[in-house]
C-alpha cells in the first residue's frame, strides 16, 4: 500500500468534533503553529544568576538617558535595581544612629551578639549595616561587625540581637568602641497579607483587652511597592509608606532616599499608597498622601510640574509648597506659568483632587487613576 501524505490545517479548532474536524487539529498543550507547523514552545530563562532578598512582587524596566537599561524590583525586604542581570541593593536608610549610640555585647561561645541602641525603633528582620566599629578583643573583629546583617530578635525598644559569621570566645569583652554607627535600613514588610481586624488578628497579647488589633503597625501589612521613572531617576513608594527617589546618575552603589531629604524640599508628602508619573507631561502624582494641614491620610494627591509647564488650572494650590530634587520655585496662581529657580528641576507642586481637575491630563495618567485603589 502506498504512502499517504497527511497535510494538517495550522491551528486548534476546538467549535466543533474531533470527527468532522478532519485535517485539522482539535487539542494541544504548550505549543504554537510557526509556517503552518506546530512547535513546542519555549520555556521560561533565568534572567539573573543571582539571587534575591524576599519575593518580588513588583517589576518595572526603564531605560537611562545613556541607554542603560535597567530593572526595578521589590521584594518584601528590600528594593533592588537589575542591571544586566545583577541585582543592586538600593534599599533606603530609615535612620542613621550618631557615633557611638550602638554598641555590642558578645557571650562566650554564642554567635549571637546582643546590640543596645536607644529607641531603635526596628522590627525583626529588618537590616543594619555597622561601620567604624572596633574589634570587641577576640574574634568577633572589625571585618565580622562592620558589615550588613538581618535582625532576629528583639528584645526591648533599646536593644536587639543579630547573628555573626563567628562563635565569640572568652577574649571578645569590648563594645564596639565609640565610634560605632547604625544604619537602618527601610523597615520590612509581610510576604502575605493580614487581613481582618479584631479578635485573632496579628500577633497574640500585642495589644489592650478587648481592643481591636491594630494591623497597621511596621511591618504587619502584605509588603507592595509601587515606582514609576522620572526622566531617567526612579521614584518609589512602598504602600502606606514615604517616597523615595533613585538617582540614576548617583550610580548603582547609591541608595535611594527620601524626598523629604532632598535639598530644597518643602512640605513634601511623608507618606503615601502610590507614586505615578505622566509619561507625555511628567506629573508626579502621589495617590493617598497625608494631609499638609490635618496630617492625616487623604485621598488628595501631590502633582509635580517639570520646568517651563504650564500649571492646570481649577487646581488647589498649596502656597510655596516646593518638592525637588534640587530646589523649588513659587507656586503660581493657576493663569501663570511655572517660573522655578534657576537651578530648580521642577516647578512648584500642587495639591488636587482628581474632581478639582479642569484641564486634560494625559491619557495614559487617566487609565493609570482609573487602576487606583483608593
Amino acid at each position: 500500500m502506498p504512502f499517504i501524505k497527511l497535510q494538517f490545517r495550522p491551528g486548534i479548532n476546538r467549535e466543533t468534533t474531533a470527527y468532522t474536524n478532519e485535517g485539522g487539529w482539535i487539542d494541544g498543550d504548550k505549543i504554537r503553529f510557526r509556517a503552518g507547523l506546530p512547535e513546542t514552545i519555549g520555556g521560561w530563562e533565568r534572567y539573573s544568576q543571582q539571587a534575591m532578598l524576599g519575593v518580588p512582587r513588583s517589576l518595572f524596566p526603564w531605560a537611562a538617558l545613556d541607554s542603560s537599561t535597567y530593572i526595578g524590583a521589590g521584594t518584601q525586604l528590600k528594593y533592588y535595581i537589575l542591571d544586566g542581570g545583577t541585582p543592586n541593593d538600593i534599599t533606603p536608610i530609615r535612620a542613621t544612629t550618631a557615633a557611638g549610640e550602638a554598641t555590642f555585647a558578645a557571650a562566650n561561645g554564642s554567635t549571637t551578639l546582643v546590640v543596645s541602641d536607644t529607641s531603635h525603633g526596628a522590627a525583626i528582620n529588618d537590616f543594619v549595616t555597622f561601620s567604624a566599629a572596633v574589634s570587641l578583643g577576640g574574634v568577633v573583629t572589625a571585618a565580622v561587625l562592620n558589615v550588613e546583617h538581618q535582625i532576629t530578635s528583639i528584645v526591648d525598644s533599646n536593644s536587639y540581637q543579630i547573628q555573626i559569621a563567628v562563635a565569640a570566645n572568652a577574649s571578645d569583652t569590648g563594645d564596639g568602641g565609640a565610634g560605632t554607627i547604625a544604619a537602618y535600613q527601610l523597615t520590612v514588610g509581610l510576604d502575605s497579607a493580614i487581613l481582618g481586624s479584631g479578635w485573632g488578628a496579628g500577633a497574640w497579647s500585642r495589644g489592650g483587652w478587648g481592643s481591636a488589633a491594630d494591623v497597621s503597625i511596621p511591618g504587619a501589612q502584605l509588603r507592595v511597592w509601587s515606582q514609576d521613572n522620572f526622566g531617567e531617576d526612579l521614584l518609589i513608594c512602598p504602600r502606606g509608606g514615604p517616597i523615595f527617589l533613585w538617582d540614576t546618575s548617583a550610580g548603582l552603589a547609591a541608595r535611594a532616599v527620601n524626598i523629604t531629604a532632598l535639598v530644597g524640599s518643602s512640605e513634601a508628602p511623608t507618606v503615601a499608597q502610590q507614586v505615578i508619573v505622566s509619561e507625555r507631561d511628567r506629573h508626579t502624582i502621589a495617590f493617598g498622601c497625608d494631609s499638609q494641614f490635618s496630617g492625616g491620610l487623604r485621598t488628595h494627591c501631590w502633582s509635580a510640574f517639570p520646568a517651563k509647564r504650564p500649571c492646570l488650572t481649577g487646581m488647589s494650590q498649596a502656597p510655596q509648597t516646593q518638592l525637588a530634587k534640587s530646589g523649588w520655585g513659587l507656586a503660581p496662581s493657576s493663569s501663570q506659568r511655572c517660573r522655578p529657580s534657576s537651578r530648580s528641576l521642577f516647578s512648584p507642586i500642587c495639591r488636587c483632587t482628581p474632581c478639582s481637575l479642569s484641564a486634560p491630563l494625559s491619557r495614559s495618567v487617566l487609565k493609570k487613576w482609573r487602576r487606583a485603589s483608593l
